[in-house]
């Protein structure tokens, strides 16, 4: 580690074409050294061109007047890891207002800083790591290193932009991480499953007994126009019902010779174009969870979750028990014919609904 000698010295003049550091104008001087500081006088920033132990040289925009001044300068070292600032009271040895150029002296070259001073100085001409309290560290950039500013280190408007993304970045995060617990609590206060099974189908049209009797004919494979199936009533007249379009046909669980009575399902049939629609039952305490304004929603094995309306057959009244219910999806759904899907009734207030529908934007549900 190389020594140097804190005694305090004359400071010579030191021209404005100093050469390469370190720089001795007299056998007897302290060396100046091109070590990468700033200095702050007066709120006003000057790059510190070379530093000794008992003096500086800085550049900037020089006042006519300062020299011989006693001025607070602030010494502002920059590392990777850290910054060093060091207030020392100097006094203006001399002052160029037309090049801005200063040396500054030490008016206390002894003073607090000087222990500091020193082991930079020191560090610096050995090329040794640069240590705060056996902390935080960075390798000496050894002589000839002229720039003030670290290597790798923000410039001041990148550091402002850094600044400025971190503080978005921890806003998105928190507004997200916000959203994802009142989700979490809307879907365990106020959104129940439907006990009932749900099926997809094509919207059609229910055929219906328009007599009590037995099936004496049925044909699932008929065409428009064509009779698709008969009832032998009690009193021996055969009613005939005939195909109504070229359609799907999807049984009721009827065939020939089953007794059926006024008004029960025979067969769904459903145009092969039509929307896809959810054939599914609710009970009491479910319908009036949809009279107090909750909503359906309908849940693909896919993961897509569409808003349903719910439309009430009702000609199938029966006594206390689950009722049939069609869901209208608001959009088209994305499934088969004949598959299970999941029914939720939702009452979320209209907030946390908000939420959970920019939650499911982000997801990339649908």
């Amino acid at each position: 580690m190389t020594t140097i000698d804190h005694r305090e010295k004359e400071v010579p003049s030191v021209d404005k074409g100093a050469g390469d550091v370190p720089d001795f104008a007299e056998a007897n001087e302290h060396p100046r050294l091109r070590i990468p500081f700033s200095v702050t006088i007066d709120g006003r920033a000057y790059e510190g061109v070379t530093l000794s132990m008992v003096g500086a040289r800085i550049a900037g925009i020089a006042a006519a007047n300062w020299a011989g001044a006693a001025k607070l300068a602030i010494f502002r070292f920059n590392f990777k890891e850290f910054w060093l600032s060091l207030p020392i009271d100097v006094t203006v040895a001399s002052s160029d207002s037309e090049t801005g150029a200063m040396i500054l002296r030490f008016r206390d070259p002894t003073g607090q800083h000087m222990p500091q001073i020193r082991y930079l100085l020191n560090s610096w001409l050995a090329g040794d790591p640069v240590t705060l309290n056996g902390l935080l560290g960075t390798p000496g950039t050894g002589q000839g290193e002229s720039t003030s500013t670290p290597k790798g280190a923000l410039q001041p408007g990148n550091a402002v932009l850094a600044k400025v993304a971190g503080t978005l970045g921890i806003s998105l995060a928190t507004i997200g991480l916000i959203a994802f617990i009142a989700s979490g609590l809307s879907n365990r206060l106020f959104v129940t499953d439907v006990d009932g099974p749900a099926v997809v189908q094509r919207q059609g049209l229910t055929m219906k007994a328009t007599t009590s009797g037995q099936i004496d004919f049925i044909n699932l494979n008929a065409a428009a126009g064509q009779p698709v199936y008969s009832i032998l009533s009690s009193n021996g007249v055969s009613l005939t019902a005939s195909m109504p379009c070229d359609c799907d046909v999807i049984p009721a669980g009827i065939e020939r010779g089953s007794t059926v009575l006024l008004g029960q399902p025979i067969l769904d049939a459903n145009r092969r174009d039509a929307p896809l629609i959810v054939q599914s039952t609710l009970t009491g305490p479910e319908l009036r969870r949809l009279g107090m304004g909750a909503t359906a929603e309908i849940e693909t094995p896919a993961g897509s979750r569409i808003e349903a309306k719910v439309v009430l057959d009702r000609t199938a009244t029966g006594p206390g028990g689950p009722l049939p219910v069609t869901l209208l999806p608001i959009r088209p759904l994305e499934a088969t014919p004949g598959t299970p899907v999941a029914v939720r009734l939702d009452n979320s207030p209209e907030l946390l609904r908000s939420m959970k529908a920019g939650l499911s934007y982000l997801w990339g549900s649908k």
